[in-house]
């Protein structure tokens, strides 16, 4: 099942641990929590086949340092070996900035960034290159040295500024970060809709941790890391290793350069950074794996091993605990899925008379819920409004249209949760009230057993025999245990998912 939910922001983690107190917050992004279409073509940069050098590194002979470091010295990012137009990288250099200029002479100092900054190189000429990259909320060019461009992938889009990437900066985690004792624990979603890679990395570092031990490979000599995924053979072929080398510059949030954006906390275990980069780099970029994706598929990429699903609604309540009891002690990695959206009670919102204008103020039971655009349906209990008003919206939109027989014009705006509409003359109801507004929304789907529609969570272990415990890789807004018939009401996927070598911690 595609699942891309956002976790919440972290000032939601430092307010005392509760999931009370972390329920008032807002999720980073909240238009990312929806139903994403899963882009399966993928850009073939980035894509790494298994080489010799790659090999040299997993048995730990030596290899020469990618192009750009060197082991005198601080090691500097890797740098691309070619360079052309359309390729993304981040700008990085000896200083805290970066100086662009207006002409490919470098000549006419034009602007700044900061050092690390994220950019898209539009020409190349020599030793120069033409980039663009964003300050504030635009685009802008300039020039600079070639040997600056690191090789990084590109940031998601920013889904609150269109037609641009995410205003993040490229620092350095300086150290070893292996991962020494790998947990479901260490895992922290950042503000990225991959929540499905993230909840499988957790569910296989709960089963086994030593795959994930196993996938990572630290040169010490070069800091960087080889990661170890596994790649299907065509449909249903064989799973083969693939080998991604990345360094250790992550995605920062501005102004901490020890604040990973994506996965990863202050502070915290840096592993799952590194294993999300050297996904995105394999798959393309930050923005191809934040549209959502497939934890069965993951979890497989993963451990080399085929994942097997099932369906909560073959299940009958009897059933669930034995179930999950039965996969842990097989030593099965368990990822399980919430449901997409859930429909909301009638609500009678609108107020003003006749054929309008008509308002209303649409209510929602917990601050993060919101309407799926597209999923409105206005209806008269009373029968005198005929036909259905309906919205136009689809996914990502702010506001959209009303449409129907009886609508003259009418908007929705779902970012504020209102509605104005005036209907043709005679086709109004005979009192406002009368109207029933329904539609379908996401956010907290049962707040109070915090569950987050669209999203994606690692089993952790039955609860006094008769509840199940989920670990949300938000790393907060923790899940209280949900009993087998709240299970089968809202959660509509379980994907199991057994590496080779069995698990390796009960």
């Amino acid at each position: 099942m595609l699942q891309q939910s956002t976790r919440a922001p972290r000032k939601a983690k430092k307010s005392g641990g509760s999931p009370e107190a972390g329920a008032q917050a807002t999720p980073d992004k909240q238009t990312r929590i929806g139903n994403a279409a899963m882009q399966q073509s993928v850009q073939n940069e980035g894509t790494c086949a298994i080489g010799n050098d790659e090999i040299s590194s997993w048995l730990g002979a030596e290899r020469e340092p990618p192009h750009g470091a060197s082991t005198d010295g601080p090691v500097g990012p890797m740098r691309p070996s070619q360079l052309k137009a359309g390729k993304w990288g981040a700008l990085i250099g000896p200083e805290d900035t970066v100086q662009l200029f207006a002409e490919d002479d470098l000549s006419d100092a034009s602007f700044t960034v900061p050092d690390g900054k994220t950019c898209r190189i539009l020409e190349t000429v020599a030793d120069r290159i033409k980039v663009q990259v964003r300050v504030g909320k635009e685009n802008k060019q300039g020039w600079c040295a070639a040997s600056l461009l690191s090789d990084q992938p590109k940031l998601n889009r920013d889904d609150d500024a269109p037609g641009l990437t995410d205003d993040f900066i490229y620092a350095k985690q300086k150290g070893d970060h292996s991962p020494a004792d790998p947990k479901g624990t260490d895992t922290a979603q950042g503000a990225l809709g991959d929540c499905y890679f993230i909840a499988s990395m957790a569910a296989i570092a709960n089963a086994s941790p030593q795959v994930i031990k196993d996938a990572i490979k630290y040169n010490p000599a070069t800091e960087t890391y080889t990661v170890r995924f596994y790649e299907e053979s065509g449909w249903g072929g064989d799973y083969k290793p693939v080998y991604i080398e990345v360094d250790s510059y992550l995605p920062t949030v501005a102004g901490n350069r020890n604040d990973p954006a994506y996965a990863g906390e202050p502070n915290g275990k840096m592993w799952p950074a590194i294993m999300e980069k050297a996904y995105a780099k394999w798959k393309g970029n930050y923005d191809v794996i934040g549209n959502g994706g497939y934890g069965a598929q993951s979890m497989a990429e993963i451990t080399g091993a085929r994942s097997q699903e099932k369906s909560p609604k073959s299940m009958k309540e009897d059933e669930v605990i034995p179930y999950f009891e039965n996969a842990k002690k097989s030593g099965m990695a368990i990822y399980a899925a919430v449901e997409n959206n859930r429909q909301s009670d009638a609500q009678m919102p609108f107020r003003g008379s006749g054929d309008g204008p008509l308002t209303a103020t649409i209510s929602h039971t917990h601050r993060w819920n919101h309407i799926v655009p597209g999923t409105m349906r206005i209806t008269d209990k009373a029968g005198k409004m005929k036909g259905t008003v309906s919205d136009t919206g689809k996914e990502g939109d702010a506001s959209a249209k009303l449409a129907g027989s009886p609508v003259d014009t009418g908007t929705v705006d779902y970012k504020a949760n209102s509605a104005n509409m005036k209907l043709k003359a005679g086709q109004g109801p005979a009192k406002a009230e009368d109207l029933e507004l329904r539609f379908a929304y996401q956010g907290a789907v049962n707040a109070d057993k915090l569950l987050v529609a669209n999203h994606a969570y690692a089993f952790s272990g039955v609860v006094g025999g008769k509840e199940l415990q989920f670990y949300n890789p938000w790393g907060t807004w923790q899940p209280k245990p949900v009993t087998p018939a709240e299970f089968l009401k809202h959660f509509t996927n379980i994907s199991t998912n057994k590496a080779p070598q069995g698990a390796t911690r009960a």
